[in-house]
């Protein structure tokens, strides 16, 4: 399939199960880097990876998972600031409200 573009587009079916069955069985065939290619950074496929490789009494190394998506947001330049999207959300709804109170 082409760099940027997902393995099952344009795949045919008879149905839309017959279509996610396929979808499911080519997702599990592929790697975590043949998912994510042209989409996501390598952590992402190495989380993947990783916990594809576990069997189901494994307990996840949970400092490696950290560690990986940890240096990732650094390297994008991002800083933990404590701002958080609900954070913002329920910030503006207050705000919102606290208007509509207000004559």
């Amino acid at each position: 399939f082409a760099r940027g573009s997902l393995p099952w587009q344009g795949l045919k079916a008879a149905t839309d199960d017959e279509k996610d069955t396929r979808i499911k069985e080519m997702k599990e065939g592929l790697s975590g880097e043949a998912l994510c290619d042209g989409f996501l950074p390598g952590e992402f496929a190495a989380y993947i990876d990783y916990t594809r490789r576990l069997a189901f009494g494994d307990k996840p190394d949970y400092s490696y998972l950290r560690r990986l998506f940890h240096r990732l947001f650094r390297l994008e330049g991002f800083e933990h600031d404590y701002v958080f999207d609900w954070t913002v959300m329920l910030f503006d709804e207050m705000q919102s409200e606290v208007n509509l109170t207000v004559p």
